[in-house]
């Protein structure tokens, strides 16, 4: 499990580094109003890859709400109920720079009302409140680890015959953790698909009214499509492991093998994010293509000098007379 997070981040990390070297350096001035949006949606993944692959590697035990930490912030001794909030307000931050940048989109592509200009700040700041604090009060609410742990091996008598590790307990009834996290992740995705349906409509509207000229609207447009598609491919990534995560705690089903393939997969969230990034903005496409073919061709030149000088050498030998 520790082996495929690390060979994970084996990948990640000089894409993560590429992709943020594009985004702060290629980014043409007809998209620097949305440059540093796109920024922050792609800072906030890569931190959180970074977490799950490397500082705390979760090993999760679905259907209870246990588990342990495989990383660099356990082997430095930090508490296990306070990595788990990192966690959560990692991915909290991560959904809210997706919420914000389609925020920005419509305020600077639709006719927002005047409510809504006034309003958009309290609005966003209490979205971040809550996810920076919402998780807080069940560090309070810990079990006594003693009576915890054998609970849970009782519930789960075949973890030991792979796991002998130690254990940590969040609590013994993960009902409410989960519902509010459920109402949380469906206010906010909520919220998205709301800004998302808004301005498209209003794209389109103004294509037909032809308030801006033809080939600012096809912009506009193409962009917004292409951030669209951006973020729900990662999004559509880890609905599997979600929908299994909220079966498993629905019907208490465990299936090790699964859960570390869940974490597996939402750990890989921000590479697909990325990547997708990379591909689907033309701007970057480019300077990767351009990359790829300056490759090709310096590899072209330099085989072609050294053929050249094979050919010069082989000249210079005198032909011995038969």
């Amino acid at each position: 499990m520790e082996y495929a997070f690390h060979c994970l981040t084996f990948f990640e990390v000089p894409i993560h580094l590429f992709v943020g070297y594009l985004i702060m350096f290629k980014t043409p001035k007809r998209m620097g109003n949305v440059k540093w949006f796109m920024f922050n949606v792609h800072l906030c993944s890569s931190l959180l890859d970074i977490s799950l692959s490397v500082l705390i590697i979760p090993y999760m035990l679905f259907p209870v709400a246990a588990g342990y930490s495989l990383g660099i912030f356990t082997k430095l001794g930090m508490n296990l109920a306070l990595e788990t909030t990192i966690i959560v307000v990692e991915i909290g931050m991560t959904i809210l720079s997706i919420l914000v940048l389609f925020e920005n989109r419509y305020t600077f592509l639709a006719a927002s009302s005047k409510f809504w200009i006034k309003a958009r700040k309290t609005c966003i700041g209490v979205f971040y409140v809550i996810a920076c604090t919402y998780f807080i009060p069940f560090n309070f609410t810990v079990p006594d680890q003693e009576i915890a742990v054998p609970a849970v091996l009782q519930r789960l008598p075949d973890l030991r015959c792979f796991y002998p590790g130690p254990l940590f307990v969040l609590t013994q009834d993960a009902t409410i953790v989960a519902w509010s996290t459920t109402l949380k992740l469906f206010v906010e995705f909520t919220f998205i698909i709301v800004l998302v349906i808004l301005t498209f409509l209003n794209i389109v509207k103004q294509n037909k009214k032809a308030v801006l000229s033809r080939n600012t609207i096809n912009l506009q447009k193409k962009f917004f499509i292409s951030i669209t598609i951006q973020t729900a491919i990662p999004i559509a990534v880890i609905i599997f492991p979600l929908v299994y995560c909220a079966y498993s705690l629905t019907f208490e089903y465990y299936n090790q093998a699964m859960n570390n393939i869940c974490f597996l997969i939402i750990s890989s969230h921000g590479l697909v994010s990325t990547v997708a990034m990379l591909l689907i903005h033309e701007p970057y496409r480019d300077v990767l293509f351009r990359c790829g073919k300056s490759g090709r061709q310096m590899r072209t030149t330099s085989i072609s000098i050294a053929r050249s000088g094979t050919d010069r050498n082989n000249s210079l030998v005198p032909r011995s007379s038969t």
